[in-house]
């Protein structure tokens, strides 16, 4: 088997057709499988995925998983990853769908010909499913090989267009967090390169009411159980970014917060940022600072003009 693409759904009884629908309309080479995970969805999901896999040419090649009770997003992320038997595996949430019908081709050559990519990811379109907002890209970034140290950038592609080498996964994967897709990420820069493409490839859908968009900061906190497990698996990731990069979640990511739990958290991502970019260099060093005071205030103006401090 090529590839296992991966699927997690849960009460996506509005988009888990089109999403199915967009993956077997790949124009692939190879051979691949489908798992989905259905985190016990109490809507009509699993009804259609039933419907497609009998009366679709290609519903044969769809592995179905009903989880009771349901596991949460992060494990039943690494359910369908454990059950996967490609070489590659390839992520695309149960809301969301491919727009680019040779989108598994690409990456399945830019890996198959370079040992040096551990994965890769691309550009998508966002499209606002509950508010009157015009899609747009996901990046402006130009294509380009990403380093480790590139990957604690913050939105560098979407989950649905990701990637990767199946033997990067590990045991150990922490479970008890929020953010299964920037371990992910992290983890490939373990093993090699990243490849991010700048062609969309991927609608991403966003809700204004998600629950990824209503995490608490204690919750968040949890992710940073993360930086031991990336160091663990390659040292060489620098400790001070890893922190610098959970820290800036923690200050921008909940959608509400208090004002002394956004001051401790942005006082974590400026030391953690400036400590990671450190240079005896006077300029260079007053430019760092300057930028770093910056971006919280940015953050800090985002939360108090949409409400953000409670």
């Amino acid at each position: 088997m090529d590839v296992s693409i991966c699927i997690t759904t849960y009460n996506h009884e509005k988009y888990i057709r089109e999403s199915l629908e967009s993956i077997f309309a790949q124009e692939f080479s190879g051979t691949y499988e489908i798992i989905i995970g259905n985190d016990n969805s109490s809507d009509g999901t699993e009804k259609i995925i039933r419907q497609m896999m009998e009366t679709h040419s290609k519903g044969g090649t769809v592995r179905y998983f009903k989880n009771n009770p349901n596991l949460g997003y992060v494990k039943n992320t690494l359910f369908t990853f454990s059950q996967a038997q490609g070489k590659y595996i390839a992520v695309l949430d149960g809301d969301d769908y491919w727009i680019d019908s040779l989108k598994l081709q690409k990456q399945f050559d830019l890996l198959e010909n370079n040992r040096l990519l551990s994965a890769a990811g691309s550009n998508s379109r966002v499209i606002y499913e509950d508010v009157n907002k015009e899609s747009h890209s996901y990046s402006d970034r130009p294509a380009r090989v990403l380093k480790k140290e590139d990957l604690t950038d913050l939105s560098i592609f979407q989950t649905s267009t990701f990637f990767f080498r199946k033997e990067i996964l590990q045991a150990d994967f922490p479970t008890d967090i929020i953010s299964a897709d920037r371990v992910l990420y992290l983890l490939a820069g373990c093993f090699g390169d990243v490849k991010y493409m700048s062609e969309e490839t991927s609608a991403y859908r966003q809700f204004q009411g998600s629950i990824s968009k209503n995490v608490p900061y204690e919750t968040m906190k949890k992710d940073f159980a993360v930086v031991s497990f990336i160091k663990k698996h390659n040292s060489e990731y620098g400790t001070s970014k890893l922190m610098a990069y959970f820290y800036y979640t923690l200050m921008t990511y909940p959608k509400t917060v208090t004002k002394i739990n956004f001051y401790m958290a942005a006082a974590g991502y400026a030391f953690y940022n400036i400590l990671s970019k450190f240079t005896v260099r006077p300029f260079k060093l007053y430019n760092i600072i300057k930028w770093t005071h910056h971006t919280v205030m940015q953050k800090y103006n985002i939360k108090k003009r949409n409400n953000g401090f409670i």
